[in-house]
């Protein structure tokens, strides 16, 4: 996104097996077609992966009700009502990084911590940025936290957190941040980033008088709140994609492309 000179390229696998090349000819559209190509892949199997784990859950709570067990949980309306949000975010929590006034509007919803929003944006994230920075198409993207389950200190939550300090600093700020996010992700099944990174990464974006509100997980129930009111609709994993309202039945780019092209057209 900005500062480009800080940037650090991402390898990616094509389906194939070997890397892309760096050089000859053809070789950044071959990248960025294995790269579309692995998203939409990744994609496929998230979603059977949800479908899953839904159905899981569901065998679970039935054994549970069987069994006189009952499980309180708070209700999604409750955290929304305690939680108080960013200034910055939409009434949905979104961050608008393009022309709210654009007759066409991009929205995606990501998890710090989910591999696949890394390859989208590795894939995706130019486009995206040549539409925010036109007057026709809008972008926006929504945080949510789902895979706190993915490390041993929520770094979901904990990354949404900072994104939301973050975001006081501007837009240019905020996506510098956001990028420097993907480029540093911690894998899966660790202690991801401690919140001292955390701040590392906002202050060399840019960021300042971020470090309490990091350490303090200032807007930890407006995380809870927003992703569970996420899943409540029409979100059943990262990285979803919406155009105009319309949720696209994957995140490849061609599908996004096609979804946006659609729109401008009609």
């Amino acid at each position: 996104m900005s500062k480009n000179s800080k940037k650090k390229p991402i390898a990616y696998t094509p389906p194939g097996g070997s890397k892309s090349p760096s050089s000859g000819p053809g070789s950044k559209s071959e990248a960025r077609a294995a790269a579309a190509a692995k998203v939409l892949d990744a994609d496929k199997k998230r979603r059977r992966t949800i479908v899953i784990a839904q159905v899981a859950v569901g065998v679970v709570v039935i054994a549970a009700v069987i069994g006189g067990v009952v499980i309180g949980l708070q209700s999604s309306d409750d955290n929304t009502a305690s939680a108080t949000p960013p200034a910055a975010v939409t009434d949905d929590g979104s961050f608008v990084v393009g022309n709210p006034d654009a007759t066409v509007t991009v929205q995606v919803v990501e998890d710090f911590q989910c591999p696949i929003c890394q390859q989208f944006e590795a894939a995706f994230g130019a486009q995206l940025d040549e539409y925010a920075a036109g007057d026709d198409v809008n972008v926006e993207y929504r945080g949510i936290a789902f895979l706190d389950r993915a490390s041993s200190t929520e770094y979901s939550s904990r990354a949404l957190n900072a994104s939301a300090c973050v975001m006081d600093s501007g837009t240019e700020v905020w996506k510098e941040f956001h990028e420097q996010m993907y480029l540093q992700q911690p894998a899966e099944g660790g202690a991801g980033l401690p919140d001292s990174d955390l701040v590392r990464i906002a202050e060399d974006a840019g960021a300042s008088d971020v470090e309490a509100c990091i350490d303090d997980r200032t807007y930890a129930d407006w995380v809870k709140a927003t992703t569970d009111v996420a899943f409540d609709g029409e979100v059943t994993g990262t990285p979803t994609v919406f155009v105009n309202g319309e949720k696209l039945a994957d995140s490849a780019p061609a599908t996004i492309t096609a979804a946006v092209d659609e729109a401008l057209a009609s």
